[in-house]
């Protein structure tokens, strides 16, 4: 909410600086998470939203966390907003992201933002895969695989 007072913020992030907020956001998804009991009253339901339309900030993020926790994505029950993507570009992410939306200043009158909402399933947490690279080296399972 601060960014839209302050436009400075909205024009000044280089790739470096959006991955480093990425990566803050993956770990504090992760948590809030982890935090989460799959057997409470509420059902395990965390809500995951930034004041961002960055893929990296949004899809990327999602797809991070259903790779590597026991959740799966929830209708918002709202109907104004486009759906996230699954797809974009070279990057493909898991099918259930069209469940997140997406809000845009031009089209909604409003500052940018996205919503998911997810269900815990289970509190074990999943083992990331490992997959690899076209040169050969191995690392865990990305987040918005790339599609040769």
């Amino acid at each position: 909410a601060v960014v839209s007072t302050q436009s400075t913020g909205k024009q000044s992030k280089d790739e470096e600086e959006i991955l480093k907020i990425a990566e803050a956001q993956k770990r504090l998804l992760l948590a809030a998470i982890d935090s989460c009991d799959h057997n409470s009253k509420t059902g395990g339901v965390v809500v995951y939203s930034t004041c961002s339309v960055m893929v990296q900030e949004n899809e990327w993020v999602v797809d991070y966390a259903l790779k590597r926790r026991n959740v799966k994505l929830l209708p918002l029950g709202v109907d104004i907003g486009k759906d996230g993507f699954s797809r974009i570009n070279k990057y493909r992410f898991d099918s259930s992201l069209s469940l997140t939306k997406r809000y845009y200043p031009h089209t909604h009158n409003m500052d940018g933002f996205f919503v998911a909402k997810f269900q815990k399933l289970s509190n074990i947490v999943k083992e990331p895969k490992e997959v690899f690279r076209s040169d050969g080296e191995s690392e865990e399972e990305g987040v918005g695989d790339v599609m040769e």
